[in-house]
C-alpha cells in the first residue's frame, strides 16, 4: 500500500483542525445562547410586579409560562398580564392582543438554519477535497502523469544512444 503524498499530509491536517474547531464552536454556541436566557416564569412575574415593567430580558417559553402561571390576583390587580402578552409579541414579531398561543412555523426541521448551513458548507468541502485527492491519484490533470511540467522531461533526455547525423 503506497504512502500518501507528501503534499497532501498537511491538507489532511487543515481539515481535521477546521473540522475540530467547527464541531467546538457549534457545541459552545448553544451552551452561550442557554446562558443569555434568564429566568423562571415566578422571575418574571415578580419582575413585573415590583417594577410594573420587565428589567431582564426572559424567553418566549419563560414568558408563556408566566403567562399559564400567573395568580389569579396578580392577574386582576396589576398591568402584569398585558406587560408581559405585549413583551411576548414583541419578541415574536407580532403587534395586538389576544389569546397566546405556540407560534406556527412552516418549516418541518428540527435544526436551526445556520446549522444546516454549515454542514451543507462542510459537505461542500469534502467532496471538493475528495474530488482534488481523487484526480491527483488517478492522474488527471494537474496530477502525476498528466504530461504537465516534470512529468518526464525533454524527450532527448532518455539515456539512449544518440541519434544517427542525417546524410
Amino acid at each position: 500500500m503506497s504512502r500518501f503524498p507528501h503534499k497532501l499530509v498537511p491538507m489532511i491536517r487543515r481539515a481535521i483542525t477546521l473540522f475540530a474547531l467547527v464541531c467546538a464552536l457549534s457545541l459552545a454556541v448553544p451552551m452561550v445562547a442557554g446562558a443569555a436566557t434568564s429566568g423562571t416564569p415566578s422571575q418574571a412575574i415578580s419582575d413585573c410586579n415590583a417594577h410594573d415593567r420587565l428589567t431582564a430580558y426572559y424567553s418566549p417559553s419563560v414568558l408563556r409560562a408566566a403567562l399559564a402561571q400567573m395568580p389569579s390576583d396578580v392577574k386582576e390587580y396589576t398591568d402584569c398580564y398585558d406587560v408581559i402578552e405585549q413583551q411576548l409579541f414583541k419578541q415574536l414579531g407580532q403587534s395586538g392582543s389576544g389569546s397566546v398561543s405556540a407560534p406556527s412555523s412552516s418549516s418541518s426541521s428540527f435544526l436551526p438554519t445556520w446549522l444546516i448551513i454549515v454542514i451543507v458548507v462542510l459537505a461542500l468541502a469534502a467532496i471538493t477535497f475528495g474530488a482534488i485527492a481523487f484526480r491527483r491519484r488517478s492522474g488527471g490533470p494537474g496530477g502525476p502523469g498528466s504530461g504537465g511540467p516534470g512529468a518526464g522531461g525533454p524527450p532527448d533526455a532518455g539515456g539512449g544512444p544518440p541519434a544517427a547525423p542525417a546524410t
